[in-house]
């Protein structure tokens, strides 16, 4: 790297920033841009985890096994004996149901059609790297109460194998689905996966039962169940300190009392031996619930310390655990368990911050480095680097700090004191090129020697936010505030807010502004490097008259010149209408149903550009009173938008809003839709209103129909509807048995209201008419025989069923002359 720079002082960041040196920045200026970059990384390296590999173990399963695979066709075919060895190898190292893996690798990943699954064998959508490979796909997360796409890393795995295989360790490794861990029935598994929060679809288990039962995955099950048992896993392969520390656990069924346990470590390269021992057993219960029919499980546990880590440093690791009855760890009976090998030559880092901070305008950086290389190697620098250039721009030597974060995770020999920070003054070289963090462990003071190093992925300076608060059109003035927070600022000092007419392309005016404070933009964007102070608020005068329906337009620019011109960063804001003062409006429709009302409709303002509250109001016109008002977002109108292209906001004009109504309560009346513009919140202060001609509310309905009059056994069953609108206030509703013959009530029941959607259909503007249905029972007395019998439905604001009511009396019908 050229201009190599060593700053060894004032390197703790509470003691300030450091700088750049003048001589590198200027170096790099001068630069010409190259083409290529140094070896760029953002991938994390996680080499914690290793699979079992079974040496002298159960043989591989093949094909699809006694599933269903009948109308199926090549390629699924295909895809099932693909996943098939995982699903039966989760049960035995993981606990996890084939059955149940079988299911969702089918649906998540479509048959195996997915983007991830063919890029990157990945199944189920697990993000981060596995073994150190990961893919970019494009995502939603959910940001700031919305869904935003993003670029994320996604687990790229060698073949299907391994992410059926990694699906069950990360069920086994997440606590919330501890509780399906070992469960041998599929219904269990398929509701407790779901119930844990695996899925947010409340059919998720009804999907994954179907799938299960089409084609009989519980084969898998039966199989996992019966077979051999002979596998393990790796907790830990990791330096710490000077020592390496390598824990896990073997069950096996091939295992006799008394025999010995040994932990061989190979060269996973070489496979050279490097080191046996023999072990005690450690219990572990986790691994005896889940493997109890096991010869050894539960002390198959093993936990082993090896001095001298700088021997293992930088090598490929293969663990082998063996039951067999020679004391001198050679194979004799029991069994073998090859686990892949860990590489112990992790290079993994992670930028928490590469940002300037506005408030004091300097470039920090923090994050972290984590290297088993890094022994032996006492000096950590921060470099930074012009990759645009290709120059060094300084380096900083820095003292690691604790991060038992990336401990958790990496085990990696320095991960637990990996951390760096460091601030560097703004410097407008770092503007505008690619600037890139290089983290450096050396055996030197000037950072050179032996060494190993951690390119961060390039960042670019160029940041350019700015929004526009305000343009105030009066007769000669036009008033405009906002503001425009830049990176390139830095260089160009010259801020420049410009008037331009976007209708005859020219320019109109422009002003010099002092930048003025902005604290708001400094919370929202602390990383652009002038944001607290990105504000302008300048006025220019305007002739309204002679740009009347023209279009203009705000520039916020900075510039490396006094004129404006140069070297510049513009913000073009979007045009506005300079007004007409034209008011146009028309209500498509005013519905009342269901006890609201719904109007649609548009109003085209040219005030509405000062006035940007819309407000929606009904108004009673009958008794001259407001009823209620709603503020509305304004819908697309593009139909507004041709007939009237020169109103400021046609094609923003519609709207359409519901009202809760009491239709009972202004049966009869006018009422009266206005649409309004205000500059007020509450829709007062200075106002542009349409009002739209009155619509008269219909008078009550009262409906009804006596659907059956069935006489048997003594008793009179009657059923049928009513559907009245006076039901909204009087919700007690009655049915009354009436002798017309003598002209007296003979008995009277309440009832609950039935639903009757065919009546909804036909009479859709009747308050209760979807649920206006009646059925009621009375019993007869002899004297009743051939009496004209009525049936009267009422709806009554009383539990008597009397006060005030609402009746319909249905067509009187004759008793037989014997009832019983």
């Amino acid at each position: 790297m050229a201009a190599v720079q060593t700053t060894t002082t004032n390197t703790d960041p509470n003691k300030g920033p450091v700088d750049i040196s003048d001589n590198a920045a200027q170096a790099a200026a001068n630069a010409p841009v190259v083409n290529s970059q140094p070896n760029v990384t953002n991938t994390q390296v996680n080499n914690g985890q290793a699979d079992p590999q079974n040496a002298t173990g159960s043989g591989a399963v093949s094909g699809t096994g006694n599933i269903n695979t009948s109308s199926l066709p090549a390629n699924d075919i295909r895809f099932l004996e693909s996943i098939h060895q995982g699903a039966v190898d989760g049960w035995k190292q993981y606990g996890v149901l084939p059955s149940l893996t079988g299911a969702q690798a089918i649906i998540e990943s479509g048959w195996g059609q997915s983007g991830l699954t063919t890029r990157g064998h990945n199944l189920f959508g697990i993000k981060g790297s596995y073994n150190g490979q990961s893919i970019t796909m494009p995502t939603y997360e959910y940001y700031g109460g919305r869904y935003v796409m993003i670029n994320d890393a996604f687990r790229a795995y060698p073949s299907n194998y391994e992410s059926i295989v990694d699906h069950g360790r990360f069920l086994k490794v997440n606590s919330r689905y501890s509780n399906l861990i070992g469960q041998r029935d599929y219904r269990t598994v398929t509701r407790l996966i779901r119930e844990d929060g695996y899925a947010t679809d409340p059919r998720y288990t009804n999907t994954l039962n179907s799938v299960i039962e089409r084609y009989n995955l519980t084969a898998w099950d039966q199989e996992a169940f019966n077979d051999t048992i002979n596998t393990g896993y790796i907790d830990d392969v990791s330096i710490h300190g000077n020592n390496l520390e390598v824990a896990g656990w073997h069950a096996a069924s091939n295992y006799n009392q008394g025999m010995h346990h040994f932990i061989i470590l190979l060269d996973g390269d070489t496979k050279q031996e490097l080191y046996r021992q023999e072990v005690a057993g450690s219990y572990r219960s986790d691994v005896q619930r889940v493997y109890p029919n096991a010869a050894i499980s539960g002390w198959g546990g093993f936990n082993l310390t090896v001095p001298n880590s700088v021997n293992f440093a930088g090598k490929s690791i293969q663990v082998v655990s063996r039951y067999t009855w020679n004391a001198n760890g050679e194979p004799n009976c029991g069994e073998d368990l090859w686990f892949n090998p860990v590489s112990l030559n992790t290079n993994a880092g992670y930028l928490d911050n590469f940002n300037i901070d506005a408030s004091t305008n300097t470039l920090n950086i923090s994050g972290w480095h984590a290297a088993d290389q890094s022994a032996g190697k006492d000096h950590h620098f921060i470099i930074l680097y012009d990759a645009t250039k290709g120059r060094e721009l300084g380096r900083y030597e820095v003292n690691s700090t604790i991060r038992n974060d990336v401990a958790r995770v990496y085990n990696a020999y320095n991960a637990g004191k990996s951390g760096f920070s460091l601030r560097v003054n703004l410097s407008p070289a770092l503007i505008g090129n690619q600037i890139q963090v290089i983290s450096r462990y050396s055996d030197t003071a000037n950072g050179e020697g032996n060494r190993v190093d951690y390119w961060f992925a390039p960042k670019t300076f160029n940041a350019n936010q700015s929004y526009l608060d305000k343009v105030e059109i009066s007769n000669d003035h036009v008033h405009v505030s906002g503001w425009q927070a830049a990176d390139a600022s830095a260089k160009q000092k010259n801020h420049f807010v410009i008037l331009y007419d976007a209708t005859t392309h020219s320019e109109i005016a422009r002003k010099r502004v002092n930048s003025v404070s902005r604290p708001d933009v400094q919370r929202v964007h602390p990383d652009i490097a002038n944001a607290s102070e990105s504000g302008f608020d300048v006025t220019f005068d305007f002739n309204k008259v002679a740009y009347a329906g023209h279009q203009l337009q705000v520039i916020s620019r900075y510039s490396d010149a006094t004129n404006g011109e140069g070297t510049r960063t513009d913000a073009w804001f979007t045009p506005t209408t300079v007004p007409n003062n034209s008011d146009q409006g028309y209500l498509d429709s005013f519905i009342i149903k269901n006890g609201q009302v719904t109007v649609s409709g548009w109003q085209a303002a040219d005030q509405s550009y000062n006035e940007r509250n819309h407000f929606v109001i009904l108004y009673d016109a009958t008794t001259h009173q407001e009823i209620a008002r709603k503020r509305v977002n304004s819908i697309s109108r593009p139909d507004v938008q041709r007939a009237y292209p020169n109103i400021i906001n046609a094609g923003e004009s519609g709207f359409n809003v519901t009202f809760d109504f009491d239709k009972a309560a202004y049966a009869g009346h006018q009422i009266q839709v206005v649409s309004r513009y205000s500059d007020a919140d509450n829709g007062e202060g200075n106002r542009t209103d349409v009002w739209f001609a009155p619509k008269a509310v219909p008078n009550n309905s009262n409906r009804g129909s006596l659907d059956s009059f069935v006489v048997k056994n003594g008793q009179v069953t009657v059923s049928g509807w009513q559907a009245a609108d006076q039901s909204y206030n009087q919700k007690n509703h009655f049915i009354i048995l009436y002798d017309d013959t003598t002209h007296r009530e003979i008995a009277r029941q309440r009832v609950t209201n039935l639903d009757r959607s065919d009546v909804q259909r036909v009479y859709p503007s009747i308050y209760n008419s979807a649920e206006s249905g009646f059925r009621a029972t009375f019993k007869l007395n002899n004297n009743l025989a051939g009496h004209d019998i009525q049936v009267v439905s009422r709806y009554s604001d009383a539990p008597s069923g009397e006060g005030n009511h609402t009746d319909l009396w249905f067509d009187t019908t004759k008793l037989p002359e014997h009832l019983f």
